[in-house]
């Protein structure tokens, strides 16, 4: 075991982690059960040491296991807010929808869905293609987002992803 892992904090938020990856610092804590001061130090003794990842989104960072990925940090980045999951599983679900199409499938209004399918894309999550006057979209790497949200589901659980993944282990089993 990692020296830095026989401390029993340390090693709970670890697993916390890599359980939860791209998770925020609030978020850690309150799944680790800690007070905020002992989640932030552990937090930046772990990525001090490289065994975790820590990436600016918006106004928070997340948390992610050194192993992992830029390509699906930025995924489960996404994957972990309500509305641009939505959007990926209608993407993933279905490609190349219009922007009309994505809000209705993932419930969402037209300024919500646009406003999220602009991160998206400059995250390159998603990407977007014209089609005459329309444009249609389609998940970058929707192989990988499936598997992502298979590996992880029980730490996005809604029932955007529950469908998603029953839909999908259905059609893998059959």
């Amino acid at each position: 075991m990692e020296p830095l892992l026989e401390q029993p904090t340390r090693r709970r938020i670890f697993e916390v982690v890599r359980a939860h990856p791209g998770s925020s610092a609030r978020e850690i804590q309150r799944l680790a059960g800690l007070g905020w001061g002992e989640t932030a130090y552990h937090l930046d003794q772990l990525t001090r040491a490289g065994l975790l990842r820590r990436e600016r989104g918006g106004h928070r960072d997340f948390y992610f296991p050194g192993p992992m990925t830029w390509e699906e940090r930025r995924i489960l980045q996404a994957l972990r807010r309500p509305a641009p999951r939505r959007i990926l599983v209608a993407l993933v679900d279905r490609p190349d929808r219009t922007l009309a199409e994505i809000a209705s499938a993932a419930g969402l209004s037209l300024s919500t869905a646009s406003f999220h399918l602009r991160h998206l894309l400059a995250a390159s999550v998603v990407e977007g293609h014209p089609d005459g006057n329309l444009r249609r979209y389609r998940a970058a790497q929707p192989e990988r987002v499936r598997k992502l949200l298979q590996e992880y589901r029980t730490s996005l659980s809604d029932s955007w992803v529950d469908r998603f993944v029953e839909a999908w282990s259905g059609l893998l089993e059959g």
